[in-house]
């Protein structure tokens, strides 16, 4: 199996979940931002609250390593950058509700937009696709 083949439409996959999350809380932003600016901009912090620990996360999952992991330090490395995700979203929401001036129901109804941007995107990818399924793997 082409393993470059398969990194490649992973990180691609993932980067246009993130793009997917971009899109979405602009338009949700834009939209709120009609009702009030407040809310707009209390949406643009949600957004964010949701897209920043994802594309942090993204890119620590596709950065090559200069070795092989062993499927241990894989599976390690992953609930570590899973944790960092959360303890990093938690941190953004902490800040963002004790120094800005946001609308705390915009700010959850954002980031919750984004999470299900990513459960929609993570369903209907079509893994049937993956170079993986391709090579017989």
């Amino acid at each position: 199996m082409n393993s470059g083949a398969l990194y490649n439409y992973s990180r691609g996959l993932a980067l246009r979940v993130v793009a997917g999350q971009i899109v979405v809380g602009l338009a949700l932003a834009c939209c709120l931002a009609f009702v009030s600016a407040n809310l707009g901009y209390s949406a643009l912090v949600g957004a964010g609250i949701g897209i920043l620990p994802t594309y942090y996360l993204a890119v620590r999952m596709f950065r090559r390593s200069r070795r092989a992991l062993s499927p241990e330090q894989a599976l390690r490395n992953i609930y570590l950058g899973e944790g960092l995700k959360v303890a990093f979203t938690i941190a953004l929401f902490v800040l963002s509700i004790l120094q800005l001036d946001v609308h705390l129901g915009a700010v959850a109804g954002a980031y919750m937009t984004t999470v299900v941007v990513n459960w929609v995107a993570i369903y209907a990818a079509d893994l049937g696709e993956s170079p993986r399924k391709r090579i017989g793997g």
